[in-house]
């Protein structure tokens, strides 16, 4: 794919610039669950996760829901953050490296689903890494999802970003490992890249 037209890159940060393992946090959870008959804790309450990632509850309401799925009343505030940070695995310092060279030549923002719990993970991964005190260094904006209130692939927020930083779509390059990302926000007409677990952003910018 040609990025001669492109001006402006919108990036997912899971999957994406930091490496997950989202079952690492669900079988944190299941192991440490009180009540044996809930096999599969996760499709118990789908709506917990949802609402905190679109900033419906706070971190103490995600906190005390987590301390109910698990029928494990005693858990820290500590010990839950600790369990949901499990899926953050690393930023590869390499990709950092890919962003500031493409912000010389390109305006940067980011585009997540994420929450309040792992933002303040994500810029922890980021200062090891980089010395840089939090993601936002990378970016000319943030959008992320508890903020705004809005979730990918709902069309509105692909439209508010566009709308807010005052983009053209067909200028515009959106990265996501998600293929329901991805169709979403060709819907609204930008130009789109699906990470996958053979080719990520080091290589597709390699090749461009």
């Amino acid at each position: 794919m040609s990025l001669s037209h492109i001006r402006n890159i919108v990036f997912d940060l899971g999957g994406v610039i930091i490496d997950l393992d989202t079952p690492a946090t669900f079988q944190h959870f299941q192991k440490i669950n009180k009540n044996p008959a809930n096999t599969d804790l996760f499709q118990e309450d789908v709506s917990l996760f949802l609402d905190y990632e679109k900033g419906l509850i706070s971190s103490a309401d995600f906190r005390e829901g987590i301390r109910k799925l698990t029928h494990h009343p005693d858990l820290t505030d500590e010990e839950i953050d600790e369990g949901w940070n499990k899926m953050l695995i690393q930023i590869p310092k390499a990709r950092l490296e890919l962003i500031e060279k493409l912000g010389q030549n390109h305006r940067l923002f980011v585009l997540s689903n994420t929450n309040e719990i792992h933002v303040e993970a994500f810029n922890k991964i980021v200062l090891a890494t980089s010395g840089k005190p939090a993601i936002d260094h990378f970016f000319e904006k943030i959008y992320f999802s508890h903020l705004l209130q809005l979730r990918k692939p709902e069309s509105a927020i692909y439209e508010f970003v566009v709308s807010d930083s005052g983009l053209r779509p067909e200028e515009t390059l959106f990265v996501d490992d998600r293929e329901e990302n991805i169709m979403a926000a060709q819907k609204v007409g930008l130009q789109t890249f699906h990470v996958t677990r053979d080719r990520d952003i080091l290589a597709f910018f390699s090749e461009s």
